[in-house]
């Protein structure tokens, strides 16, 4: 991934060294702090918090692709309102807006 994909705060590996993105175009080295500009073209590798490279998520899928993605994504949703109805079949709307929030789209 390019160096601007990269939010504030994230860390990642540059050539070798491991940094912290710290502005838009400038990270601090691990363990020594020192500061360095990177350029905008640059290729890192986003590091999860053990150090270990992160696996490039995709960036642009197929119609079906996304369509079947959806349709998983709504299958889940809807099994999640199920699970949080009463035995008569209410749902307060305050839990069903707290399920929307807390669900999450992966793959």
């Amino acid at each position: 991934m390019r160096f601007p994909q990269v939010k504030v705060g994230q860390r990642f590996s540059f050539q070798g060294d491991d940094y912290t993105k710290t502005g838009p175009l400038t990270a601090s080295r691990e363990g020594t702090g020192e500061q360095r500009m990177i350029m905008r073209s640059a290729e890192v590798t986003l590091l999860d918090t053990a150090g270990e490279a992160i696996p490039p998520t995709k960036q642009q899928y197929t119609r079906s692709e996304l369509e079947a993605g959806i349709s998983r994504y709504k299958s889940s949703l809807a099994a999640s309102v199920k699970a949080a109805a009463t035995d008569d079949g209410t749902l307060q709307l305050e839990k069903v807006l707290a399920l929307i929030e807390a669900s999450t789209f992966s793959d």
